[in-house]
């Protein structure tokens, strides 16, 4: 009775601890340049989202929600930098997924930061300077930016002021082509 009842602890904690996804991490900050794909030049008011999603363990597998957004712009230099969600303990928040969107660029869309690294395509793109990344972006003719279907929607469940940032480049882009801006985000209005 005793083996069984230990036997149920154990199990419990690996469940437990195999729900949470990560033990201990740390997470950001998150360090970025965007440049000129052709002229190496510093981009600078690109818009920089960060997304981090929860997973949850079911028997089916990882379901994932959102979790939390912030945004940031890069400066006259490119630069850019996003603290992340510092220290996690038994958690099951992922590493922050980008965003990376200015109008008339190509886009980087929701890629996990980590994939940055690991990505076979990525890696042959983005340059690492100790831990800061390059990220090149190229300019896009007025043609090629109307084939674009331009960058992914930020999440959703993001309230405006985690997405605004984002939202008017998009709609800065849309403008410049001749659309019409959004001007709303789930019921509610901003210019």
């Amino acid at each position: 009775m005793q083996k069984n009842k230990y036997l149920l602890i154990i199990m419990t904690l690996f469940i437990f601890i195999s729900a949470c996804g990560y033990i201990v991490r740390y997470d950001g900050p998150y360090k970025g340049k965007v440049v000129d794909a052709i002229t190496g030049q510093s981009i600078e008011g690109v818009v920089v989202l960060g997304v981090w999603y929860k997973e949850t363990a079911t028997p089916a597998g990882a379901v994932s929600s959102y979790y939390d957004a912030e945004e940031t712009v890069t400066d006259k230099n490119g630069d850019f930098e996003i603290p992340g969600k510092g220290l996690k303990i038994f958690s099951n928040v992922t590493p922050m997924s980008v965003l990376i969107f200015k109008a008339g660029y190509e886009h980087i869309g929701l890629w996990l930061w980590e994939s940055f690294k690991e990505d076979e395509l990525l890696k042959k793109k983005i340059v690492w300077e100790g831990e800061k990344a390059i990220i090149p972006l190229r300019k896009l003719t007025m043609e090629e930016r109307k084939k674009e279907l331009g960058p992914p929607s930020p999440p959703d469940e993001a309230t405006l002021e985690k997405v605004i940032l984002m939202l008017r480049e998009i709609d800065k882009n849309d403008l410049e082509q001749g659309l019409k801006p959004r001007g709303m985000w789930n019921g509610a209005t901003y210019e």
